[in-house]
């Protein structure tokens, strides 16, 4: 089956093909008939399956089909982060529509929000929390809203935005179109869909194990080990960029400390800090300026980076769904990737879920008492046998031959020798180690001048970039001038997605800061 199959607009057609997509995927391809048919959905899936696009593209062309002057799709995301993702999707798949789309977030310009709300854009991408706050100041007309879409609603009923959407959704008209998109179905999120939609069509794609592609490693370690175990793991292993997920804020700040204090360059990601911080960080992480992240769960949902190599679970994740998710960052498009969990005693009973989903797939593996070198699981328990067999086979031959002198003597010249062997073995080490410091070092200094080269070339092409501000939320002029000129040169200078994708990644970027206080909510109200 592929995409034509669906009788699209054109001009969604051509954004479908510009981008790359032929072919649906599972949920879409049951998704998008029923949303054309104008039926409420409830859509079970994890992330990486497709979930956007299975809601963007059916709603892009029912609005190209009714074209209205106000706002007719609403989208409540859990995170800034997969607000501003899903807007580039909607500007990527909709290049040649004139759709207009703005996100309604914390972090950025109150008033500009404002100001696109009051203009009547097609679609509006917000977070619950922002959404509020804008109806406390405007008086935002939800009258001519034709769709609701709930993405990720599990993720929003963790982070405890559950009564804000409840207040969002009683201020929607009736006659609507509403579509909910959830990994997991809570009772809480069956009750809303209850109580909010109309006899809803179900879909539920499976959790499906971990892509093969991925190669999924897990240490038990102690707490106080884990630090160490991260830098075994970066030097040992060949990567290119590695997220790594903490489960708390404290956690994760800390974390990057430490790793920017072993002289690891690390940027970090979580709630508390503000988007100007957020997007410098997921900037810089995309960008390969800055090759490691420390995050919470944040980024663990909906986020498509390209190219992530590794990923570290400093912290084992509550639920089964939570480690699919987190580990399907990498190992994306066919590409290779490595998954590594560190398991301290009390995560051993969440983890146990994690190894009966992902089965064979996970080696497990344990650090020695040394911290430094790590055997097998079996063979760890097998080498604590031969190590208990061999003390009671001693302790035997010592009782048996107490008053022998000849092996007492034979013995202790193999004490002695024994001793003088560790202390060769000793030397020999140290002598490796500091053999493996200064290739190390070479290393480094060959790393760092690739990535300054990387890193100019990435700054010389930013420079021959359109100097258009793409942030501007009210982008409908903008767009459909864009789109006129590309249509025209269309043929001459095919688009590139992965140009339009850095676009509408820039215009994110770019957006102004908030004003703050008093004067922020005036600027709201008469801008």
């Amino acid at each position: 089956m592929t995409f034509n199959d669906f009788d699209l607009q054109d001009e969604l057609k051509a954004g479908l093909r510009d981008i790359g997509y032929s072919e649906p995927t599972p949920i879409q391809e049951q998704s998008i008939p029923i949303i054309l048919n104008k039926k409420d959905l409830i859509g079970a899936a994890q992330t990486g399956t497709g979930k956007t696009g299975a809601f963007v593209i059916p709603v892009l062309h029912q609005i190209l089909q009714n074209p209205s002057e106000h706002t007719q799709v609403l989208i409540l995301s859990p995170t800034r982060e997969l607000a501003q993702q899903i807007d580039e999707q909607i500007f990527a798949l909709g290049y040649h529509t004139g759709i207009t789309s703005a996100t309604i977030i914390g972090g950025e310009d109150f008033s500009k929000q404002a100001k696109a709300i009051r203009s009547g854009i097609d679609i509006i991408v917000a977070t619950p929390g922002r959404l509020i706050d804008q109806t406390k100041v405007l008086d935002i007309d939800f009258s001519h809203i034709k769709f609701l879409i709930l993405d990720e609603a599990d993720r929003m009923l963790d982070m405890g935005f559950l009564p804000d959407v409840t207040k969002i959704i009683k201020k929607l008209p009736q006659d609507r179109q509403t579509l909910l998109f959830s990994a997991t179905m809570p009772d809480q999120i069956k009750k809303l869909a209850n109580d909010f939609m109309k006899d809803p069509e179900k879909i539920e794609i499976a959790i499906e194990k971990p892509s093969g592609s991925i190669t999924q490693k897990a240490y038990f370690v102690d707490q106080k080990d884990k630090l160490k175990l991260v830098q075994d793991v970066l030097d040992e292993t060949a990567w290119e960029s590695c997220l790594i997920f903490c489960a708390t804020k404290r956690g994760t700040d800390e974390l990057e400390k430490l790793l920017i204090k072993k002289g690891i360059k690390a940027g970090s990601i979580h709630g508390d800090r503000n988007q100007d911080e957020r997007n410098k960080s997921l900037h810089e992480f995309k960008s390969g300026k800055v090759p490691v992240i420390v995050a919470t769960d944040v980024l663990a949902r909906g986020i498509d980076i390209d190219n992530i190599s590794m990923i570290i679970n400093y912290d084992v994740p509550r639920q089964v769904e939570d480690y699919v998710h987190r580990i399907g960052r990498t190992g994306r498009y066919d590409k290779s990737g490595i998954a590594v969990t560190f398991v301290n005693k009390k995560d051993r009973r969440a983890f146990s879920a994690i190894q009966d989903k992902v089965g064979d797939q996970l080696e497990i593996l344990e650090m020695n008492k040394k911290g430094s070198k790590k055997t097998s699981q079996a063979e760890y328990s097998k080498n604590n046998d031969n190590q208990s067999d061999k003390k009671s086979r001693k302790a035997s031959g010592k009782s048996s031959n107490k008053n022998d002198s000849s092996s007492k003597e034979v013995e202790d010249k193999k004490a002695s020798k024994s001793k003088s062997e560790s202390r060769k073995l000793t030397k020999q080490e140290i002598a490796k180690a500091n053999n493996k410091v200064e290739n190390l070092d070479s290393v480094d200094v060959v790393l760092k001048g690739s990535k300054k080269k990387s890193s100019k070339k990435s700054d010389e092409s930013g420079k021959g970039s359109s100097g258009k501000d793409k942030s501007d939320s009210k982008r409908g002029k903008t767009r459909k001038k864009s789109t006129d000129s590309d249509h025209d040169n269309r043929n001459d200078e095919p688009v590139i997605p992965a140009e339009r994708i850095k676009k509408a990644t820039k215009r994110n970027q770019k957006s102004l800061k908030p004003a703050k206080g008093i004067w922020g909510l005036i600027k709201a109200i008469f801008s």
